[in-house]
């Protein structure tokens, strides 16, 4: 549906500023156009199935193991 098109790409949107940027998870939730770092963290969440902080950890933790 159109409705989960639109998730995805705000996922993926998300998902590359928390790995290439060192902004607030708060912040690029209310640059997607989320009322609150809560409903951010939420949608994030459900449609990811990690917080928004777990996936720059793990994002920036293998991007480390592989520059080794």
């Amino acid at each position: 549906s159109t409705k989960e098109f639109i998730d995805r790409r705000v996922i993926l949107e998300a998902k590359r500023m928390l790995a290439c940027s060192d902004h607030a998870a708060a912040r690029i939730g209310a640059r997607l156009g989320f009322s609150s770092a809560t409903n951010f963290n939420k949608f994030f969440h459900q449609r990811s199935g990690m917080t928004p902080i777990a996936f720059r950890t793990a994002v920036r933790g293998r991007s480390r193991a592989a520059g080794r």
